[in-house]
């Protein structure tokens, strides 16, 4: 008998190159190789799965029915270890919130931050998401983390600076020892399927041009890709052309960031000079709709990027800057935005943030197998209940994913790998009730050490 695990009678949104919706469909995987053997019609039949089974010709039948069968989705910027500060830093601009969070952070033990990215691997995990790019403290143990979810990461040890120590009381290393970092964890997961290694400099008002150079330098000898802040707000960029007369990403351009594969956060402010340089060079913009809303730092403008060809990506960025890790508020928000500053419903599409969310967020994290079903991929579905009010009726599987769908309330099951990692809204690579209380314990202890320093 085939080891195929089947899912039947769902709606099947495949995000192939077809981008086909099948109303009736199956995907099926075989759990030895984590792989998709089949996705489309259902086989032997419309419902007919059950004989199908016992037959012996095909493997064991889950029925979904009434539910939509998705890929996992793929945030494509976080700060997965910053969960403690969840609401901590509220109505405020960008440069006032990143001097209250950097109050909080720098107080954050390994611990803590090993706590806060497990409980953000909960979140994501039980919101739908597979698969993230991150930039943060990173080192073998929060990447074992990783392993043990079950989830997939491009991670980024965060760089503020030669001598700066982004986390002095989780780690002592400064810029130059988390460079070297980088690269011995780049070699040790070398191969891995879920993990993969970035260097990460934060942005050009914390890191010099030496060390963007230096940065650039060393991507091209190891073939490793970056992570940056650029043009993240209307004020970074007049800082930047006070500093260097150039705009960030004209300025990370002439660093030699662009000679190599780059992830670019939040973009929200390019020139039309920078977009084309954008879509020339291995680069992708992670789009982050909630947080740039929320901080008041400008729209990024998705309409010119899609028409230019810069491939993109969506994110949350930190749950401090938006509040919560659910892609599904990400996609929605970001479409509404855009309609809304153009005011044109036709500007951008749904599907256009659906691709950003799976198969065009795959290719910007540099996990391009990942975010679709289809055979021969790494089988990372998640399965979403539709027999809510939300989705009644479900005309359109698409535009139900784009506008109604709740990651909290909706995500069923999650698959990655072929691994069961959330069966029945609960997650079953990590103990979330254990994880939320060392969170909250972190989170009530930095509060009483910032009130004394206050007093």
């Amino acid at each position: 008998m085939s080891s195929e695990i089947r899912l039947t009678g769902g709606a099947v949104v495949t995000q192939d190159a077809a981008r086909r919706v099948i109303e009736c469909g199956e995907v099926a995987f075989d759990p030895a190789t984590g792989k998709i053997t089949y996705a489309g019609e259902v086989r032997g039949g419309e419902g007919d799965s059950s004989g199908a089974a016992g037959s012996g010709r095909l493997g064991a039948v889950t029925d979904v029915t009434g539910c939509v069968v998705m890929p996992g989705l793929v945030n494509a910027h976080t700060h997965s270890g910053m969960t403690p500060l969840r609401g901590y830093a509220e109505d405020m601009n960008l440069q006032d919130w990143l001097a209250k969070v950097r109050a909080f952070e720098v107080r954050l033990t390994a611990e803590d931050l090993r706590a806060g990215l497990e409980l953000a691997l909960v979140e994501m995990l039980k919101t739908g998401t597979t698969t993230f790019a991150d930039m943060f403290l990173w080192d073998r143990r929060m990447l074992e983390s990783v392993v043990t979810s079950g989830m997939r990461v491009l991670a980024a040890p965060a760089i503020f600076g030669y001598d700066a120590v982004g986390y002095p009381a989780a780690s002592p290393s400064d810029g130059r020892a988390v460079l070297d970092l980088t690269e011995r964890l780049a070699a040790e997961f070398a191969g891995d399927g879920q993990i993969r290694l970035a260097f990460g400099p934060h942005a050009p008002y914390t890191c010099t041009p030496e060390l963007l150079a230096d940065v650039a330098a060393r991507a091209g000898r190891l073939g490793l890709p970056i992570q940056i802040h650029l043009s993240e707000s209307a004020p970074e960029v007049d800082s930047c052309l006070r500093d260097y007369g150039r705009t960030p990403v004209a300025h990370a351009a002439a660093c030699g960031i662009f000679d190599h594969p780059v992830l670019v956060a939040h973009c929200a402010h390019p020139t039309d000079a920078e977009i084309e340089l954008l879509a020339g060079a291995d680069a992708a913009v992670a789009h982050n709709p909630v947080s740039n809303l929320k901080l008041g730092a400008g729209v990024a403008p998705v309409r010119r990027f899609l028409d230019a060809g810069v491939r993109l990506g969506l994110g949350t960025d930190s749950v401090a800057s938006n509040n919560n890790l659910d892609l599904f508020e990400e996609i929605k928000a970001g479409i509404l935005m855009q309609r809304g500053v153009h005011r044109s419903p036709d500007i951008v599409r749904s599907g256009d943030f659906l691709d950003m969310a799976t198969c065009g967020g795959a290719a910007a994290v540099r996990f391009p197998e990942v975010g679709v079903l289809e055979a021969g991929r790494p089988a990372d579905i998640v399965i979403l209940d539709a027999t809510g009010t939300r989705a009644t009726p479900l005309y359109d599987a698409t535009s139900y994913l784009a506008f109604a769908a709740s990651g909290s309330a909706d995500v069923r099951d999650v698959y990655v790998g072929g691994r069961h990692v959330v069966a029945g809204s609960r997650v079953t690579s990590l103990d979330e009730a254990a994880v939320r209380e060392r969170v909250a314990h972190t989170a009530a202890r930095v509060r009483r050490e910032l009130a004394a320093t206050a007093t």
